[in-house]
C-alpha cells in the first residue's frame, strides 16, 4: 500500500528554456515539447510513463537567467506532429522551434537525433512573467540543493528530480512570488499615499449648477478670488448633447502675501483622471503666460458671451477690454498646430491610407474631424480680422457643420472637403495676421502687476 502511494505522487522535471521569449509563448499557448536524444531513454517516453502514474510537474529556467521561473502540470502525453498538435502551436504569436528551440541548445546540438519534435500541453501553476517579467526565484537560493551530487542549478533538461527536492524547489517559488506581490502591493500603496488628495471630488448625482457653485466657493475659500470662471469642452460652444461633461475653467488671484511668501500656492490645478469632473484652474500669473503664448482655452475666454460665463470679475473685465492685442500669429499658430498636428489631420490621413475603401468616417474619427473643423474655424477667424466666434449661435453655419459632424458616420469625402475649404482661406490671410507685439506683453503685465499691487495695497 504504501508502494503505491509512492508511485502516485506528483513526478518533477526540470526543463530549460533556450530563452524568455520560449518561455512567454509556452505561457501563452499552454503547449511545449520535447525531441529524442542520440541515446535512450527518450524525453517522450520518460514523460508518457511518468504521466501514466500520477501528476508531472514541470519546473521552467531559462537559459542564462539564473533562476526558477515557475512551474507547469502536464496535460497530455508527447505527441508527434501528424496528430496536428504542433501545427495548433505554431501558429500562436511565439514559434517554438523554427528560429528558438525550445530545449536547451546546448543539449540540441550534441545530444539529439533530429528535428522531430512531440508537443504536449501543460496548465501554468504558478509563473512570474506575467506580473513581473524576467524576476525570479534565484538559483542561489536552490545551491545547497543536490541531485546526484549535481547543483539542482545545473540539471539538465527533463532531469527528474527526487519528490521531497521537487515539493520543496516549488514551495520557494511559491514564496519568492508571494514576497514579490507583496512589495508590489506595499509599492502601490506607498505611491497612492504620496498622491496629494484632489482638490475638489464631485458628488454622485449633483446637477451641473451644484457643481458650480461648490467648486468657486472652494476656490474662493481656499485659493483666493476668482476672476472668471465659465465652462470648457463642448458646453463652451454650444455644441453639447445630452451625454456630454461639465468641464469648469477658472482663474484666480492668489494672495499676494502668499505669492511673496514661503508657500506660493500651486499656478495650476487639475483633475486626475479617476475624478468624475474635469476642472482646470490657473492663478493670473500662470493664465497670463498662457494667454501671451496664445493658448487656445485662454484666449477664448475673453470672446464668451457673459450669459455663458459663471462668474466675472471687474478686473476679468479690463483684460477682455483688450482682447483684439491676442489675436495674433503666436495665437493662430496654436490653432493650426492642435488641428493640424499628430492628433489632428495628420492621425485623419493617416487613418485614410490604412483603410483606403473607407467611405464614411468612423465614430472616433468623427469625433477626430469635430475637433479639427472647429480648431479651423476660430484659426480663420483670426485672419479675417473679426472677433474670435467660441459660441456658435445656433442656427449658424458653422454650428450646423459641427454638429452634422459630431452625429457620427459623416461622409469622408465631405469632411476632407471642409477641412480643405477653411485651410484655403486661412493660407490666403494669414500673411495679414499682425505678430506678438511689444504693446500686448506690455497690456498683459500691466494688468497682471495692477491686480497683485491692488491686493498688496489691502494687506
Amino acid at each position: 500500500m504504501q508502494q503505491q502511494t509512492k508511485t502516485m505522487e506528483s513526478q518533477y522535471f526540470i526543463v530549460k528554456c533556450a530563452d524568455f521569449n520560449s518561455l512567454k509563448t509556452c505561457i501563452k499557448t499552454e503547449k511545449w515539447a520535447c525531441r529524442d536524444r542520440i541515446n535512450p531513454p527518450h524525453p517522450r517516453e520518460v514523460l508518457t510513463s511518468a504521466l501514466a502514474n500520477g501528476r508531472v510537474i514541470l519546473i521552467f529556467s531559462v537559459n542564462n537567467c539564473h533562476g526558477w521561473h515557475g512551474y507547469a502540470e502536464m496535460l497530455t502525453p508527447p505527441s508527434s506532429r501528424d496528430e496536428g498538435i504542433e501545427e495548433a502551436s505554431i501558429n500562436m504569436d511565439g514559434d517554438f522551434c523554427e528560429k528558438k528551440p525550445v530545449e536547451d541548445q546546448s543539449e540540441q546540438c550534441e545530444s539529439t537525433v533530429d528535428n522531430y519534435w512531440y508537443y504536449f500541453k501543460v496548465k501554468w501553476l504558478l509563473n512570474f512573467a506575467i506580473e513581473f517579467g524576467e524576476q525570479c526565484l534565484s538559483s542561489k537560493l536552490t545551491e545547497d540543493m543536490l541531485v546526484d551530487n549535481v547543483p539542482l542549478n545545473k540539471s539538465r533538461n527533463w532531469q527528474r528530480v527526487p519528490f521531497e527536492i521537487g515539493q520543496k524547489l516549488c514551495s520557494l517559488i511559491d514564496t519568492s512570488h508571494a514576497q514579490l506581490k507583496d512589495r508590489q502591493e506595499q509599492k502601490r500603496k506607498q505611491e497612492l499615499e504620496r498622491i496629494p488628495p484632489p482638490f475638489y471630488n464631485a458628488e454622485e448625482n449633483i446637477c451641473s449648477e451644484q457643481t458650480w457653485k461648490t467648486i468657486v466657493n472652494k476656490v474662493e475659500k481656499d485659493l483666493g478670488k476668482i476672476i472668471l470662471a465659465c465652462p470648457f469642452g463642448s458646453q463652451r460652444y454650444n455644441l453639447c448633447t445630452p451625454e456630454s461633461d461639465t468641464d469648469m475653467f477658472i482663474v484666480y488671484q492668489a494672495k499676494t502675501k502668499d505669492i511673496l511668501g514661503f508657500n506660493p500656492p500651486k499656478q495650476t490645478i487639475k483633475n486626475s483622471e479617476n475624478q468624475k469632473c474635469d476642472y482646470t484652474i490657473h492663478e493670473i500669473h500662470r493664465f497670463s503666460e498662457l494667454l501671451l503664448n496664445g493658448d487656445a482655452r485662454c484666449l477664448e475666454t475673453l470672446f464668451l458671451p457673459e450669459n455663458v460665463m459663471v462668474r466675472v470679475s471687474t478686473e476679468w473685465q479690463r483684460l477682455k477690454a483688450g482682447r483684439k492685442h491676442f489675436l495674433n500669429k503666436e495665437s493662430l499658430n496654436k490653432y493650426l498646430r492642435d488641428a493640424q498636428g499628430s492628433k489632428g489631420t495628420k492621425q485623419l490621413h493617416k487613418w485614410c491610407s490604412e483603410h483606403p475603401d473607407s467611405t464614411i468616417l468612423s465614430k472616433k474619427m468623427c469625433k477626430l474631424v469635430y475637433v479639427i473643423v472647429r480648431l479651423l474655424q476660430n484659426a480663420r477667424d483670426i485672419t479675417t480680422g473679426g472677433d474670435l466666434k467660441v459660441y456658435r449661435e445656433n442656427g449658424s453655419p458653422d454650428r450646423e457643420i459641427l454638429m452634422s459632424i459630431r452625429q457620427g458616420e459623416f461622409p469622408l469625402q465631405r469632411a476632407l472637403q471642409i477641412i480643405q475649404q477653411l485651410e484655403s482661406v486661412i493660407h490666403e490671410k494669414k500673411d495679414t495676421v499682425p505678430e506678438r507685439s511689444k504693446e500686448c506683453e506690455e497690456f498683459t503685465e500691466s494688468w497682471l502687476l495692477g491686480l497683485r499691487h491692488e491686493d498688496f495695497l489691502t494687506y
